[in-house]
């Protein structure tokens, strides 16, 4: 892989997925007790674990094919899922978070959301011109099919 040769789709996809899952290991709450210490927790509980799994699979695909083209139909639809659920799962911990007594957002689910969204809207704001969200479905069931129809010559 040479990042300099590498699509800028890929390239801000990648960078967005890399600083999301950084931010899963970062305090999304903070506790504290006065005087008395307090703590935090990370973003790999609960609904943080599947934030970090759709960054992963965004990482993923954004090194998967031609990597000096933007996405293949199939991957840039992956991609685009993957932000999707990354962005559902900051926002579902997010909301769970029962504030007050002491317990308040950590800066990690604020940098993980920025990165959800960085995932999300580099994939679609630098896509081929002829992709669309039904085409990448349709071009990842066909993959799919393609791969379970037990034909092993295809």
């Amino acid at each position: 892989m040479n990042f300099q040769t590498m699509n800028k789709q890929r390239k801000f996809v990648l960078i967005a997925a890399a600083v999301g899952l950084i931010s899963c290991f970062l305090p999304w709450i903070t506790i504290s007790f006065g005087g008395f210490g307090g703590g935090s927790v990370n973003g790999m509980h609960s609904w943080g674990i599947l934030s970090m799994l759709a960054f992963i699979g965004a990482g993923v695909s954004a090194f998967l094919g031609d990597q000096t083209k933007s996405m293949a139909s199939t991957f840039w639809f992956v991609a685009l899922a993957c932000g999707a659920l990354a962005v559902l799962g900051v926002l579902v911990y997010f909301i769970n978070i029962p504030t007050g007594f002491g317990v308040s957002y950590g800066f990690g689910i604020f940098i993980g959301a920025a990165a959800a969204i960085g995932v999300l809207a580099s994939a679609y704001m630098f896509r081929s011109p002829g992709d669309s969200i039904k085409g990448g479905f349709d071009s990842l069931k066909g993959d799919i099919e393609k791969k379970t129809d037990g034909n092993p010559n295809t």
